[in-house]
């Protein structure tokens, strides 16, 4: 079955050592005042920062940096640079079971105050921003179902629309979380233990193709 089937899922990949600050606080941003000082980043940090300073192309909306940013896809690029060690030590290479993937909703996160989604990714001057769910169609659904951020076929632009967002402001409640993918059983059961611990109901599953496995 295609990646994101539905065309109503996104993604956000975070460590595993991140998921207990997660169910307490949610997914916050960077300098949001519930940020964790002890947070573990997989992510380009240059990229990261690039965001703070780059406004979003909606009225109103900020910086892209004031969002917490989801893929459709679990299987982006960043996570196949975390696992490859493409980038390192720029962006530290990670075992694949270190890695967990929250999965949301995207009607379900349009509810709360302010939210947009791009059609590429979204710091890139060529990508457009949207508030309005009915533009998905403006997404490259084949692409992303397919895992295929490949340009050897000559569309050097592909990587670019594969990396589409949902980004939503400040935070995102732990409410939200529709599921929790892992990589194997130690995983599950470790995350089953946080969420008892938490007194959250989250169903966990063990889907290895998320992984690029």
């Amino acid at each position: 079955m295609p990646i994101n089937s539905t065309r109503n899922f996104c993604f956000r990949i975070i460590h595993k050592d991140n998921l207990a600050h997660v169910l307490r606080h949610g997914l916050v941003t960077k300098h949001h005042p519930s940020a964790d000082p002890g947070f573990v980043s997989i992510g380009n940090p240059e990229i990261i920062d690039v965001r703070g300073t780059t406004p979003v192309k909606l009225e109103g909306y900020g910086n892209i940096g004031d969002y917490v940013p989801f893929y459709l896809t679990p299987r982006s690029i960043m996570l196949y640079n975390i696992i490859t060690g493409y980038y390192a030590p720029k962006v530290p290479q990670r075992g694949k079971a270190e890695i967990v993937v929250l999965r949301f909703k995207m009607d379900a996160l349009a509810n709360l105050p302010q939210w947009f989604f791009t059609n590429g990714q979204a710091n890139d001057e060529e990508t457009r921003h949207y508030n309005d769910l009915l533009r998905l169609d403006q997404i490259d659904w084949p692409s992303i179902q397919a895992s295929n951020f490949q340009n050897s076929d000559g569309d050097y632009d592909r990587s670019r629309r594969y990396q589409a967002e949902f980004l939503v402001r400040n935070i995102v409640p732990v409410e939200y979380i529709e599921s929790i993918i892992v990589y194997n059983e130690e995983i599950k059961a470790l995350v089953e233990g946080l969420l008892l611990a938490a007194d959250i109901e989250i169903p966990v599953f063990i889907h290895k193709p998320y992984l690029f496995d």
